[in-house]
């Protein structure tokens, strides 16, 4: 029996090829020679061959006519081995499998395994191969992948020649479309990753698969044999290869980072590790820029290269397929110059353009027109002619028209901005779009570049119009229809986040002044310019409102009426607020988000139409309430005078933002607490269309009562999101708690009721809960390799004329809201209404608060010093640890 270990120990293969791996991983990383990867490729090479020269096994097998042959599939077989990359394997043999292949694979993969490589074979003959290359993608891309390492040369040339033959003759049409259809698939796996801060390096749009696509395209159509082939048969110039050369050098190395740093197969650069690869290839901090932003922008660059050689191909790929995707008219274009040929747009001839070089812009407009992509020759020729566009190029109307036909013709699914972009051409007509070329926002909130984000915005906005509206987008289409002069909102989108490639000012003010600048460039008139500036300017106004105030308060929205003033300014500044939440990414936008937004807009929509304060209003919905609650009320048992008192007693405010159906249910509340005679009673009510408890609570109305319960929900691990509290009767509370469940749901009751006595013993007594401050951390840090943010705390005594609010930003958590509170409780300060919303890197907690005896902290000196005790109770904020 053969004994493999045996074996091993007496030629020591498996650790001479560990020692020689690790000492080419040492090499390359102290070097940074980027042909390790056909350094380690070789070094496999020669592994083989040495075990299959001595190989009983293979030489019997030779003799018994059944030759062995070799072959390196996937990157081996590109001969792009990575460091923790699969070794793919195929031991391939002519017409039949001899019974002692086992043998044989004992003897190749025992010492990779045990020198810690992933290797992954297969044993088929010619005839299985051929058979499954048209069955299976994945074996169809191994096929053309394959390259010849040892054993019988014959062997394999049979079947690489079959293939050809078979591949050539019924199978190239049917090949290029699953080409394409597996692409689509992948897109749709992992996105694209030239828009996301955490790209996949390996299968994203951008990634290396985009680059194995067009090898496995070029060696389909051309059975090219090596990377330098994609030049030399024409399907990339001279200056395309080359900077694809040095686009995949660089992502190849940050793989080869990623893999060392975990010790396994990796290829999302997740956050954690961003910092040390950026290390790693010496990028250095430049001004306010972190070296980890400029080094995620540079590799954000070299992957939208590849995407954009990727979309060239595929729409090669396009062309070549069968005649009837071109069939029926061909629709024309409106502008001399730009012609249709076979569904591409191209220039009628390229000396055209140096004396035309408006052509540049109108072939976009074109292709937006009609929904037709640029051929990759037109592409080509935009690029090398966009030195053209000057400042007069910019300044003439006719050029500024156009420009604005391509902005509102970009969607996702026809994105003619990021063509533009992609050509240079973008940069070319607004140079200013150029500081935020390819510049990363370094945080949680934002998922895609700077520039990305921005033209993202525009085609959200285009999204809302157009008659296939997507149902959940109906409310916008309707704001969006209302509009009059649509242009400016479409320009202010696309500028928003233009002073974010000042680093150095607040990025909104800035951005504003840019916006000014290119305006008036432009030729816009004062009003459009002005109109531009005030939406750039303010586009965090709304969002920052409706997360950070109470909207239930009239004061907000009459605050926000005041600043705003038209409800036209209104409309737009409500559609890019939407846009850019939305483009941003699920930390900006959600269910939670949209409906404080929507509520606040309506509301201030209203003010601003009725062109009065909404007091007259409020109290025709308050005296309707009143009576409706009444009637609800009349058959729960209430005494008809008890009720009237009741409902009469209760604040405006209270009246004016909860239902009348809730309403009964906190009078039955009431009722029976007034019944027990005890500190509080709540009742716990999960909301239809969420996993959230709804904690209603009628109790005494006590200071120090939101504190004591946010220690008792944090000792027993129910998080709080969200919070309302009104005065309620006669000396009474009504607090209103929003909570995620308890983990274990089997239990829940029994949690609930853990709960609820705990709480009571923690308002009897002030030192209960002193256990929590052994449970909390000693010190805040964001996820490794973030920009790191210090605790603040904002004292605003100009939102409210009732209340003091104070913002606190920080890291989350466990226990966060207990900390606060607890400092809040101790200055004698009462929780009226509490926000809490996850915002960037950090949460922001919000508190409406009053003194003790009713008034606002408005003292400078106590404002003061409310900020430094909150600051000191909270843990400090440190620097991660490297990874």
């Amino acid at each position: 029996m053969y004994d493999y270990k045996i074996e091993n120990q007496k030629s020591g293969i498996s650790g001479q090829l560990f020692h020689k791996k690790e000492e080419l991983v040492k090499h390359f990383f102290e070097t940074k020679s980027f042909n390790f990867l056909e350094s380690y490729t070789r070094l496999l090479d020669e592994y083989f061959h040495d075990v299959v020269a001595e190989s009983d096994t293979a030489r019997k097998m030779t003799a018994a006519g059944t030759p062995v042959a070799i072959v390196a599939l996937g990157g081996y077989g590109r001969g792009e081995q990575c460091v923790h990359s699969d070794v793919d394997l195929l031991i391939l043999f002519e017409k039949k499998v001899p019974v002692t292949t086992d043998e044989l694979v004992k003897e190749l993969l025992y010492p990779l395994w045990d020198a810690r490589l992933e290797t992954g074979y297969a044993v088929r003959t010619v005839k299985e191969c051929l058979v499954m290359a048209w069955e299976e993608f994945d074996i169809l891309t191994t096929m053309l992948d394959a390259r010849f390492i040892c054993g019988s040369s014959p062997v394999f040339f049979q079947l690489m020649e079959k293939f050809r033959n078979r591949l050539s003759r019924k199978y190239v049409q049917k090949s290029l479309s699953r080409l394409i259809e597996e692409s689509r698939k992948r897109y749709q796996d992992y996105g694209d990753s030239t828009y996301l801060l955490e790209p996949n390096l390996k299968s994203g749009h951008g990634g290396l698969r985009d680059y194995h696509t067009i090898v496995w395209y070029a060696r389909i159509m051309s059975d090219i044999k090596c990377r330098r082939d994609l030049e030399r048969y024409g399907f990339l110039s001279h200056d395309e290869f080359t900077t694809l050369e040095h686009s995949l050098e660089f992502i190849w190395y940050i793989r080869n980072v990623l893999h060392h740093l975990t010790g396994r197969k990796c290829d999302q650069l997740h956050f954690e590790h961003q910092k040390e690869a950026s290390s790693r290839l010496g990028f250095r901090g430049r001004d306010t820029h972190q070296a980890v932003e400029r080094f995620m922008g540079e590799l954000h660059s070299k992957m939208d290269y590849i995407k954009q050689i990727n979309l060239m191909i595929t729409e090669d790929i396009q062309l070549t397929r069968k005649a009837r995707f071109f069939t029926g008219m061909q629709k024309s274009t409106n502008y001399n110059g730009i012609v249709v040929r076979q569904r591409r747009l191209e220039f009628e001839s390229m000396e055209m353009v140096p004396s035309t070089p408006e052509l540049l812009l109108q072939i976009f407009v074109e292709s937006g027109r009609l929904q037709i992509p640029l051929s990759v020759e037109a592409r080509r020729i935009v690029g090398e002619f966009a030195y053209l566009v000057d400042d007069a190029f910019r300044r003439k109307t006719s050029n500024v028209e156009a420009f604005e036909k391509i902005v509102a013709s970009s969607f996702w699914e026809f994105n003619v901005l990021n063509v533009m972009l992609s050509t240079g051409l973008l940069v070319r007509f607004m140079p200013e779009f150029g500081s935020i070329l390819n510049k990363i926002q370094y945080n949680q909130y934002h998922l895609f570049p700077v520039d990305k984000h921005s033209i993202r915005c525009v085609q959200v906005i285009n999204g809302f119009k157009g008659k296939k509206v997507d149902p959940a987008h109906e409310f916008y289409s309707t704001v969006y229809r209302e509009l009059k002069n649509r242009r400016t909102l479409l320009l202010a989108a696309l500028l928003h986040d233009i002073g974010k490639g000042d680093p150095g000012s607040e990025h909104s003010l800035r951005g504003a002044e840019i916006a000014r600048k290119i305006m008036n460039r432009s030729g816009y008139c004062n009003a459009d310019v002005d109109e531009v500036e005030f939406l750039v300017r303010n586009h965090l106004f709304l969002v920052k409102i409706a997360t950070r105030r109470d909207i239930s308060d009239e004061e907000t929205s009459i605050f926000c009426a005041t600043k705003i003033q038209k409800i036209g300014v209104l409309r737009k500044l409500y559609l890019l607020t939407v846009a850019d939440s939305m483009a941003t990414g699920p930390k900006a936008w959600n269910e939670w988000t949209e409906t404080l937004l929507r509520d606040l807009f309506l509301k201030t929509a209203g003010i601003i139409k009725n062109r009065e304060l909404a007091t007259r209003k409020a109290s025709q919905v308050i005296h309707k309430k009143r009576d409706d609650l009444v009637t609800l009320s009349r058959n729960e048992g209430f005494e008809e005078s008890n009720l009237l008192k009741m409902v009469n007693s209760l604040n405006h405010r209270y009246l004016l933002y909860i239902s009348p159906g809730d309403m009964v249910e906190h009078l039955k509340l009431y009722r029976d607490f007034k019944l027990k005679d005890n500190d509080f009673i709540w009742k716990i009510t999960t909301e239809k269309k969420s996993d959230i408890r709804t904690v209603t609570i009628c109790g005494k109305d006590r200071p120090g009562f939101y504190s004591k319960l946010a220690g008792v929900f944090f000792l027993n691990g129910l998080n709080i999101v969200g919070s309302q509290a009104y005065a309620f009767m006669d000396n009474c509370a009504l607090d209103i708690f929003k909570v995620m469940p308890p983990r274990d749901r089997i239990f829940e009751n029994e949690k609930w009721k853990k709960a609820e006595n705990e709480l009571h013993q923690a308002l009897a007594d002030d030192s209960f809960l002193e256990k929590l401050k052994g449970k909390l951390p000693v010190s805040l840090a964001p996820v490794s390799g973030r920009a790191v943010m210090p605790n603040r705390v904002k004292v605003d005594n100009e939102s409210s004329s009732f209340f003091t609010i104070v913002e606190v930003f920080t890291y989350d958590f466990p226990g966060l809201l207990f900390v606060i509170t607890n400092i809040l409780y101790r200055l004698g300060l009462d929780v009226r209404v509490a926000m809490v919303a996850t915002k960037i890197d950090q949460v922001v907690d919000v508190f409406y608060v009053r003194s003790v005896d009713n008034g606002k902290i408005d003292d400078p000196e106590d404002e003061n010093h409310l900020q430094k005790s909150i600051l000191a109770a909270l843990p400090p904020v440190r620097e991660p640890l490297p990874v």
